[in-house]
């Protein structure tokens, strides 16, 4: 167990990339009262040096891109240019974060007085050739109080050959990719249908006007090939479907789990599962709920094991799932605040017999409850490296 205690600024905003590399992320206003400047910083935790990805370069925060390579050694972004006839080039730049090169792979040219509120898109860098662009425009619904982004057209684009294929299947233009998520070398969770939970959408749209979502996982370069023969209706198998009376709240994947949730509005109950995608085995844990709020930090993985922790007046249980017994408690007087294998670390505060109050961070090994570490300090963030390297941010 290695444990680092970093001291940081007011905030700390990083994405982990690999080993000890995270990415930082600083908004600035820019020319455009609707579209934030930003500046990449690439992070290297153990030597302390923080270096901005190519700072001459204009970057927007316009597009929302996510690349589906497996611990990839890239970061995209995009690059604002020239201005012709009203409408801007916007470069999407592929930057390598180890070598430190970077190629331009294609250029949109587009009106960015329509951005975010009248046009949204999504890029999915699907391998080191091809990507996906998803556009949404709003649709106002039925009983016309709301508009939200319903209508989807999608483009395979192969920015190697600079060809592109139009996107004909029936629940990728109905329904749109919300989200992907990189699991392996081959493979990806893929989540399509937008989710009823946020905006009171399941009050605000009727039944036959909402989507269908549905989880999965696909395999990428056969998604490339469906996709290239410009299928209408592609088969890949669900993990799980929800359609207006219950909706998909969440989904991540930690080792060989993938986390998710839905809710069934008609019970005020949130479902958590944990489906293993190696064994196909999944275990649930019910949340009853009046509130509509998502337990989501609740769902925990520990050394491998499915957890829930359960929020009582003076103490959290941690439910294991797998053999339905209580295996940890822990005071509410501790603030747990971040968990990576079986290293438990939580926010504390002590009181000397002269001077202030004063917070700092305790270390533990779940599931005892012996305190193996504390650090003086207020706990901004944490970084997990990997199962045994922990980096925790303190000012």
């Amino acid at each position: 167990m290695n444990i680092r205690f970093l001291a940081q600024s007011e905030y700390f905003n990083g994405i982990h990339l690999k080993d000890d590399i995270i990415l930082e992320k600083e908004f600035e206003d820019s020319k455009f009262s609707n579209i934030k400047k930003v500046h990449y910083f690439v992070y290297h935790l153990e030597d302390n040096i923080r270096k901005e990805i190519l700072p001459r370069s204009e970057k927007l925060q316009v597009f929302n891109i996510t690349d589906c390579q497996f611990q990839s050694d890239y970061i995209y972004f995009t690059e604002f240019d020239d201005q012709y006839d009203g409408n801007y080039n916007l470069n999407i730049i592929k930057y390598n974060y180890i070598d430190d090169t970077y190629l331009k792979i294609i250029t949109l040219k587009d009106n960015l007085n329509l951005y975010p509120d009248k046009k949204q898109i999504k890029i999915y860098i699907l391998n080191e050739s091809n990507l996906i662009i998803q556009r949404a425009i709003p649709r106002g619904n039925y009983k016309d109080n709301y508009a939200g982004f319903f209508d989807f057209s999608s483009i395979l684009f192969n920015f190697v050959d600079n060809k592109q294929y139009k996107i004909n299947d029936e629940n990728l233009i109905n329904n749109g990719i919300e989200f992907m998520i990189p699991y392996n070398e081959n493979s990806c969770i893929m989540k399509t249908g937008y989710s009823l939970f946020d905006e009171n959408k399941h009050d605000l749209l009727e039944k036959e006007e909402a989507a269908v979502e549905t989880l999965m996982v696909i395999n990428i370069q056969q998604f490339i090939s469906d996709l290239l023969l410009e299928q209408t209706h592609m088969v890949i198998p669900s993990i799980a479907q929800a359609y207006y009376d219950t909706t998909l709240v969440f989904a991540e994947v930690q080792n060989n789990y993938l986390l998710y949730s839905t809710f069934d509005f008609n019970k005020d109950e949130e479902t958590i599962c944990f489906y293993n995608l190696e064994s196909k085995e999944e275990y649930t844990c019910i949340n009853k709920t009046k509130t509509g709020s998502s337990t989501r930090a609740n769902a925990i993985l520990i050394n491998g094991t499915p957890y829930v922790k359960i929020d009582k007046d003076s103490k959290s249980q941690f439910l294991n799932l797998e053999t339905n017994e209580v295996d940890a408690v822990y005071s509410n007087k501790e603030k747990i605040v971040f968990i990576n294998n079986n290293l438990i670390a939580s926010v504390n505060e002590k009181k000397p017999l002269f001077g202030k109050e004063y917070e700092y961070v305790a270390i533990q090994k779940f599931p005892s409850t012996e305190v193996l570490l504390e650090e003086k300090g207020y706990f901004i963030g944490a970084i997990a490296a990997n199962s045994d390297t922990t980096y925790i941010f303190l000012k």
